[in-house]
């Protein structure tokens, strides 16, 4: 094995006949190392903007939401046995209401949110939040023409038995404090107000409450919802988790990665067909060496090894340099985009059009593993019916007409 890796790197070095043959070789090693990159950097900055969506999503809905669809005398015990499980980290019930504000003869739908715990206070800077107190986005309050202080009617439809709607209860807050939640949905229809005054509207409206249940593993979901669901009996409920009510953004998302990986591989297997090329020139230019590489006892196993060796070389060579260098530009994406934003006024984020400053990046050792690994399968193919043709070279034949 090894006098074979010392003749295949003897053939791959460059002769003055063979000089053409070392700009394919290294073409397709640039290409390969170009397309590995590629999706490296691509798909870790699509894994940045989804872990970010995840964050500003997970920071205002809990992990798993439990609606009740009439009240439960049974709910005090359903909650300490949901507490026993190791997995949940923590179990409050509040409130979700749809209503409409309105403020300087101006109207907006909203969604209405209880609040409950000091998670989300921490994260805005606040202590508590009083009675008649209501914390709005930013968006609502430029679209409202709201500021801190400013005060706000909120109404609750009431919906009758006979499907008639009504706007009864009509409540006065007081504005303290304009937050940007990170996502535009929240940010023009969502506002907290105190749990008591959720309380006093929801009973007058005979709306129910709901279970929020919140893990140390986010990624856990799916398996804890169904051991809450054998907790709850009867059909007097709806449990759903996280990825379940964002589905359809986690699905576009997932789509748009899938998508762009295959494109940008296409680059790979392009440079793939280099290689084909490569070997195909080398073996026609070595036709003599292969002679003689036969005569002195090498069969055409032996053969076929030593040019797919060659060819795999240059692929690994490639698939090497392009995680590096895929790895090395994401590390260093905030100097690149600096350098971008001095040197050609270009700005990969134009501040004001998303919620993040700098370009988002999380790299997943699993999937570039994954990447390099097809690369390896699709150049395994490639280099092997070029180097069964380099086995199948009769030595008599070669020496016969050889003009070298």
């Amino acid at each position: 094995m090894r006098n074979k890796l010392f003749i295949a790197y003897r053939l791959l070095r460059s002769k003055k006949e063979s000089r053409f043959i070392s700009i394919v070789t290294l073409s397709s090693i640039i290409a390969i190392s170009i397309g590995i990159a590629a999706v490296i950097i691509i798909l870790s900055v699509m894994n940045g903007f989804e872990s970010e969506i995840h964050q500003r999503i997970l920071q205002l809905n809990s992990h798993i939401t439990i609606s009740l669809k009439e009240s439960r005398s049974d709910i005090d015990t359903l909650i300490e046995r949901l507490e026993r499980i190791e997995e949940i980290k923590r179990v409050s019930i509040g409130y979700q209401l749809k209503g409409i504000i309105e403020s300087n003869k101006k109207t907006s739908a909203v969604i209405v949110k209880s609040f409950k715990g000091d998670l989300f206070l921490q994260k805005i800077n606040l202590t508590s939040i009083k009675r008649s107190e209501v914390i709005i986005g930013q968006e609502l309050a430029q679209k409202m023409n709201l500021r801190i202080g400013d005060r706000l009617s909120l109404s609750i439809p009431n919906i009758t038995a006979k499907g008639k709607v009504s706007f009864l209860n009509n409540q006065t807050f007081v504005i303290k404090k304009i937050v940007v939640y990170g996502l535009q949905d929240y940010d023009a229809s969502l506002l907290f107000i105190n749990e008591q005054d959720a309380d006093e509207i929801a009973q007058a409206n005979q709306f129910t409450k709901k279970i929020s249940i919140d893990l140390f593993d986010i990624y856990q979901a799916k398996r804890i919802t169904m051991m809450v669901k054998d907790i709850f009996d009867g059909k007097d409920y709806r449990i759903s988790d996280w990825t379940e009510d964002n589905s359809v953004l986690f699905s576009a998302i997932n789509i748009e990665k899938m998508t762009m990986t295959f494109l940008l591989f296409l680059i790979v297997v392009i440079a793939m067909f280099n290689v084909i090329v490569m070997l195909s020139m080398s073996i026609d230019a070595k036709k003599k060496e292969i002679a003689v590489l036969k005569t002195i006892g090498f069969n055409s196993l032996d053969i076929c090894h030593i040019f797919f060796i060659q060819g795999m070389g240059n692929v690994l060579i490639g698939i090497f340099f392009g995680c590096l260098l895929g790895v090395t530009t994401l590390l260093n994406l905030d100097q690149l985009e600096r350098i971008l934003t001095s040197v050609f006024n270009l700005r990969l984020l134009p501040s004001g059009l998303y919620y993040i400053e700098t370009m988002p990046y999380l790299i997943k050792i699993n999937e570039i593993s994954i990447i390099c690994l097809s690369a390896i399968i699709i150049s395994i193919l490639s280099c092997l019916i070029p180097s069964f043709r380099a086995g199948k070279q009769d030595p008599s034949t070669i020496t016969r007409f050889h003009n070298g």
